[in-house]
């Protein structure tokens, strides 16, 4: 179903997480599988959410057991999967590892897989995540031997030791990622950074009626991305994806807190971006797009090619970790 043209007014009085602003339009009224599910749109930021958001113990028992199957139809991981996620761990290290000093403390918020946090443990640093999902968190810690812990953001104790922390597509499920970022500051040390990476919303990262679901509670552009993280405490390093890339990549460092009182500030073409994003494209125009024929046919021949092989690959990476936990060093070495 297509989200509609023109937009209602919303129900929702709650305030908005961004900016505190209590007026929305309601965008859609069914997720992307025909459920329903309102999404609306802040008139004041532009910042895009659920209508009503889900509570500490809804997203606690929904993460814990129902999540993974919900959303990869998998309970724990698939070869596939996990080989596509070390790939993602693999180009993590690279793009950051560069920035951290000498066996740097790193912290995965929603490790996954561990795929990431079993990466820069391999590049020399002193890696650890948490992971709430029972199945993927079982499957990190005795099959990849990664330091990952079954807990959540709010049970960390905030020791600001972190060189870097990471949250790879999680921001966006979180009910309150205002005081997510808060506690997150509170990990980084001094001079610690902070990588997020989230869907871009104003990119055309799904097709119309397609964006939305329960697990993705908020859904950001560049605009309220940014805005979000400097009202918390953050100070914008680089926005390192560009505007058209399927996804948001921001690096993040730690700067003062506003003040008591204090609102965000609100960019006053935030609004009409969200707006954009949401009319942009009719469900032809989307598919019709010539970077998203090209990906698609590559994604199909790279997928196809690796699902074939993937078994015998995620045989020889499982016996790459457990000997690195058996001898430190050594599968570096052998690199």
């Amino acid at each position: 179903m297509p989200i509609r043209r023109s937009f209602p007014a919303s129900e929702r009085t709650d305030p908005c997480n961004l900016c505190e602003g209590t007026r929305f339009l309601r965008v859609s009224d069914v997720d992307r599988r025909g459920h329903l599910l309102e999404t609306v749109l802040c008139q004041a930021c532009g910042l895009v959410s659920h209508g009503a958001i889900p509570s500490d113990e809804e997203l606690s028992e929904y993460y814990e057991g129902q999540y993974r199957k919900d959303y990869h139809g998998e309970f724990t991981p698939s070869p596939y999967r996990v080989l596509r996620e070390w790939k993602r761990g693999e180009q993590l290290v690279a793009l950051l590892g560069h920035r951290l000093p000498s066996a740097a403390r790193v912290m995965e918020i929603g490790s996954g897989i561990g795929c990431t946090v079993k990466n820069f443990e391999l590049a020399g640093f002193q890696a650890s995540g948490i992971e709430p999902g029972q199945g993927f968190c079982r499957f990190s810690r005795q099959q990849l031997q990664a330091n990952i812990d079954p807990s959540s953001l709010e049970h960390l104790p905030g020791k600001a030791d972190q060189d870097l922390v990471l949250l790879v597509h999680v921001l966006e499920h979180l009910n309150d990622p205002s005081k997510a970022l808060r506690q997150l500051r509170e990990l980084m040390s001094e001079n610690g950074l902070c990588y997020i990476e989230v869907p871009n919303f104003s990119g055309p990262h799904a097709a119309p009626g397609k964006q939305f679901h329960f697990a993705h509670i908020y859904n950001f552009t560049p605009f309220t991305l940014s805005m979000l993280a400097e009202s918390n405490g953050m100070v914008i390093q680089q926005l390192i994806s560009a505007p058209s890339d399927k996804n948001l990549q921001i690096l993040l460092s730690r700067g003062p807190l506003p003040s008591d009182g204090e609102k965000a500030r609100v960019d006053p073409e935030s609004f009409s971006n969200s707006t954009r994003a949401l009319t942009q494209y009719s469900s032809l125009g989307y598919h019709l797009r010539w970077r998203y024929l090209r990906d698609r046919v590559s994604t199909l021949l790279r997928h196809g090619g690796n699902r074939w092989r993937a078994s015998a690959r995620l045989d020889k990476l499982l016996q790459r970790c457990q000997a690195e936990r058996s001898h430190p060093g050594s599968s570096r070495q052998a690199a």
